[in-house]
């Protein structure tokens, strides 16, 4: 049989906000908050729960996919997940573990450099930190080391291979069109395969260049085929699938691989997930292909040939996704992503080199640290990543004492964390999807512009004088495609200037939303510990106040501040507040109370002025507030608004809805306004509906959310879903884990009756999550009339010894 290797390369770039660690909302991903959800919904999840359904779209079996194919997880995406859904984050890890068992220890997951920078643009230093970052990181999360380093955009050149092997690493992936020439092992012949020509159907030997004669493994990835299941719609079904892949010479000592971003499979292509667990379970066996990864492999056909890749413009190196070596991470070499006509990528040099000048500063200024924070600067930096993975408060002074070579005071403690932490936003400043596209004006541009940002206040609040004015000279000669945009210190000015966080503005942040939300008096914001002291909050009419003393513990750096703060609330859009630094409890209760004085008699310009000199002099409003903040107070300002809305719409719709009846009864169209109107008011009340259920098991609690559904069918409405789903899965889920906990018949007909509810609603999606709670407690095999009938309910096939026909055409 032939071997087969699946390769996929599952990332997305980092879209956190450097100053607080979370990601605002982004419109473009709606129904989800952002792309990273969306994503993470219709591809990292969905493979590791991917369904084989059979002809009547029952599901046969579910699959993690992860089990079955090699494959890399970015480190911050990994990070993401495991925060977001530690049952998706624990079955790619169990993944991994099973394929080690089966495969004499090469498990499928290899690792990624740490933030998907371009290896061979980076320096020597930051290349070998991006490679120590990235298997510090596999390491924590898979438990071993890894044999693989996938190499963003598969970018290499010699210097990146020589890292490779230094660093330990057994063999790289790359494309065909990387390979320069091959020759027999120890034969002095070499022949030419420039053209992509190379043979991938087996391993190939890439030597150190330093005469050593220590190697890696080159696995060429089969170039055709990947390119026609990314991009040329081979993975509309599991058969045309490995039809495709059985077109490659296979055959015994043989090896059939492709390699493709991880999105393809339920992103880029609609149900690929389950394409690809119909494919691995069904078509590739079929087809004599025999599943395994590059690392049992390799125990079995070591390279018999020596390969020379090329070298690029300049030996600057190559990538799978540019074909002009790596100029599409530094100049305008005429491939982009998403260009209009007549657009330029010109602004790609200046941006890197803005960003080479300020990582250059920060190398000096953390060069200086040598022998008085550091013994070897460059060794704690590429510690770091190790020691935040499995950091607590006992373990910092430890590690920061053994890289000082000395006991450190906790000013020195928080100095030395500063700079790591300004090593860490500048690796993070050349995440490579910066260059990708079209403009500099992009989210992904903006995205690492955000963290040279936070670089330069690092360099502020350590009193170096961060050179923002220099750095913003050199972005000024970056010119955006878009005439509104400017240049590139136009773009940063208006959208990286206004994101940064300081202790000030977590205050005022932690008082204004305790005017509306009776905030707890402690808790974590913005990669702060708080707890508010003396908190008082009071409303007098329209009027609420609160004053706070307020202590901030900054995580990171292990930075103390403690603030007075006074906030007000005075309807609608209007926030105010003042915050200073904190001068006691004398000073504190003396302010807290002139001001509590004046509360229910003063005027306001008195009660303003009277904060003013007690709590500033810096001042605050709602524009102030991050983003974790931001949902309860737009509720609040704007629940009365959407509810005015709500009750206009519904009454425009009541008021006509004879007309309305009338005209689909002659099978005429709704205007689109009127349309709008009908389906916004059945969506409200829908939701409302579910809400009013309040997670209920049962049945009977939903009429009239059945009574809406079925009249929007009967209309030919659209419900908008995007809240209540979530409230349904949440309740079949918790339905289906007490049933196969303690199925006792009653709890199994109460589910069972819940299940046709789900469809008589129109919601078979919210199915999802009680699904793989049933098919992990109760496996296609399980016995019983509980088993039967809970899998019947949910859409997916039991046991009973009749054949099932499996679909071919899945996808």
């Amino acid at each position: 049989m032939t071997a087969l290797v699946i390769h996929g390369h599952f990332y997305q770039p980092p879209r956190e906000n450097p100053w607080t660690g979370s990601i605002e909302r982004e419109p473009s991903a709606h129904p989800d908050h952002n792309w990273n959800e969306r994503i993470h919904r219709e591809c990292y999840r969905a493979n590791a729960f991917a369904r084989v359904v059979d002809d009547y779209g029952r599901v046969e079996r579910i699959v993690n996919n992860y089990e079955h194919v090699s494959f890399n997880v970015g480190p911050t995406l990994m990070s993401w997940i495991q925060l977001n859904d530690p049952e998706a984050y624990e079955q790619i890890l169990a993944a991994d573990r099973a394929s080690a068992a089966a495969r004499g220890g090469h498990g499928n997951a290899i690792a990624q450099g740490y933030n998907h920078a371009i290896l061979p643009l980076c320096n020597d230093r930051d290349r070998r930190t991006q490679i120590r970052w990235g298997i510090a990181d596999f390491r924590h999360r898979f438990g071993r080391q890894p044999e693989a380093l996938w190499l963003p955009e598969t970018a290499c050149n010699a210097t990146t291979l020589d890292a490779l092997i230094d660093e330990g690493m057994r063999y790289v992936i790359l494309s065909p069109y990387q390979a320069e020439r091959v020759r027999e092992l120890g034969a002095s012949h070499w022949s030419d395969v420039s053209a992509g020509n190379i043979d991938p159907g087996h391993a190939y030997a890439a030597f150190h260049g330093d005469g050593s004669g220590r190697s890696i493994a080159v696995f060429f990835y089969d170039g055709p085929i990947s390119r026609s299941i990314a991009f040329e719609g081979s993975l509309a079904t599991s058969q045309a699938y490995v039809a495709r892949l059985a077109q490659a010479h296979g055959g015994p000592g043989r090896l059939v691989h492709i390699a493709t971003d991880g999105e393809s499979y339920g992103h880029h292509t609609k149900h690929g997930n389950r394409g690809l667990a119909h494919a691995v379970i069904h078509e590739a066996p079929a087809h004599d292909f025999t599943l395994t990864n590059y690392g049992a492999f390799l125990d079995h056909h070591p390279p018999r040939m020596e390969v020379q890749i090329k070298a690029g413009p300049g030996g600057e190196g190559t990538a799978w996704s540019c074909a002009h070596g790596v100029g599409r991470w530094y100049r305008d070499c005429g491939c982009s992503g998403g260009a209009a006509e007549g657009w330029h990528q010109a602004w790609r040099q200046p941006l890197r080199s803005a960003l080479d000048y300020l990582r250059d500063v920060i190398a000096m200024r953390f060069e200086e640290t040598r022998g008085i924070l550091f013994r070897d600067p460059w060794a704690a930096r590429d510690g770091y990543l190790a020691f935040t993975l499995q950091r607590s408060d006992a373990t910092t002074s430890d590690w920061l004492e053994d890289q000082a070579g000395r006991g450190l005071a906790l000013p020195e403690r928080a100095t030395a964390l500063a700079h790591l932490e300004l090593q860490r936003n500048a690796q993070l400043m050349y995440t490579s999807c910066g260059w990708f596209f079209a403009d500099i004006s992009g989210i992904e541009t903006v995205q690492v512009m955000k963290y040279a940002q936070r670089a330069l206040a690092l360099l502020d609040e350590l009193d170096l004088d961060g050179p923002r004015e220099q750095f913003l000279d050199q972005l000024a000669q970056a010119r955006s495609n878009l005439p509104a945009m400017g240049n590139g210190a136009d773009v940063y000015r208006r959208f990286v200037d206004p994101l940064r966080v300081h202790p000030q503005r977590v205050g005022a942040h932690i008082a204004i939303s305790s005017l509306v939300d009776d905030s707890r008096p402690t808790g974590t914001t913005a990669g702060y510990r708080f707890r508010a002291r003396s908190l008082r909050r009071q409303r007098h009419g329209r009027l609420i106040m609160a004053t706070a003393h307020i202590e901030l513990h900054e995580r990171a750096m292990e930075k103390r501040f403690d603030l007075s703060v006074a906030a007000m609330h005075f309807g609608g859009v209007d926030f105010y507040c003042v915050a200073r630094p904190f001068e006691g409890e004398h000073r504190f209760a003396a302010a807290a109370a002139r001001l509590w004085a004046s509360f229910r008699t003063a005027s306001l310009p008195v009660i303003l002025r009277i904060a003013q000199e007690e709590f500033g002099p810096d001042e605050y409003g709602l524009e102030s507030l991050l983003p974790e903040g931001r949902a309860t107070i737009t509720a609040m300002v704007l629940g009365n608004i959407v509810g005015n809305f709500t009750q206009e719409y519904t009454r425009l719709y009541e008021t006509n809805q004879r007309v309305l009846e009338m005209l689909q009864s002659a099978g005429l169209e709704f205007p689109p306004e009127l349309l709008a109107a009908a389906e916004f008011t059945f969506s409200r009340r829908f939701e409302q509906a579910i809400r009013e259920a309040n997670g209920s098991h049962l049945p009977q609690s939903y009429p009239l959310a059945v009574q809406i559904a079925q009249e929007a069918k009967r209309r030919g409405f659209h419900l908008d879903l995007t809240n209540s789903l979530p409230i349904m899965t949440k309740t079949l889920a918790d339905a289906a884990a007490e049933a196969v906990a303690d199925p006792i018949p009653e709890r199994v007909d109460q589910v069972v009756a819940l299940t046709q509810l789900v469809r008589r609603l129109g919601m078979e999606r919210a199915m999802d999550r009680a699904q793989e709670i049933v098919d992990r407690v109760l496996p296609r095999e399980a016995t019983g009339s509980a088993a039967r009938a809970l899998r019947t309910a949910f859409g997916m096939v039991s046991a009973t010894g009749e054949s099932s026909r499996l679909i071919r055409g899945i996808a």
